[in-house]
């Protein structure tokens, strides 16, 4: 089926491009969604008309997707605390819905359809970096850390023996100095 795109979409083509797509494709999701017309001489000629006021609602919505990407890029790196077990995998996963309300809870603006998990949900602690997808121009890769609760108890164990060992070492040291002095 050819169609004519009314909007720049990823792996298919730019606005005003004449593509050829599966029928079903064209039928049940472009066509209905207001992304293409199918390609006929009469909607050339209706998307020749109405070509202005098309490339500057697709410049519009660039410019909305930039200002976003600040937003996002404001709201920094997404920690997300979950149940796992000892060797790192989760009771349950973390998926895209959970990574766009923990990036809405610290002021950016995105919606879940719009995070990118290639490989699905997220079911191991430890860092990972998503794409967020604003725009088929505008693409924001954000770490995302998942953390259980035993690994900060673990880490904080970590860090307490590390001090008191310090404190230990400093003690040794002190008295050492005062042996000699004596």
């Amino acid at each position: 089926m050819q169609v004519i795109l009314l909007e720049k979409m990823q792996k298919l083509g730019n606005l005003g491009d004449e593509v050829s797509v599966k029928a079903g494709f064209g039928r049940n999701f472009l066509v209905p969604n207001g992304k293409a017309l199918p390609a006929n001489k009469r909607n050339r000629e209706v998307f020749e008309s109405r070509r202005a006021e098309l490339e500057a609602a697709a410049a519009q919505l660039l410019t909305a997707a930039e200002k976003r990407k600040e937003k996002l890029v404001a709201a920094g790196d997404v920690n997300i605390l979950a149940n796992a077990g000892i060797e790192g995998k989760l009771f349950g996963s973390i998926g895209a819905a959970d990574i766009a309300d923990q990036l809405n809870a610290a002021g950016a603006e995105i919606d879940r359809s719009e995070v990118r998990l290639p490989t699905g949900p997220l079911r191991h602690t430890g860092e990972y970096m998503i794409d967020i997808q604003l725009h088929s121009d505008v693409v924001v890769a954000v770490k995302v850390d998942v953390t259980s609760e035993a690994e900060l108890q673990a880490k904080a164990e970590a860090a307490d023996a590390a001090k008191a060992k310090a404190k230990a070492l400093e003690e040794a040291e002190k008295i050492a100095k005062e042996q000699e002095d004596a």
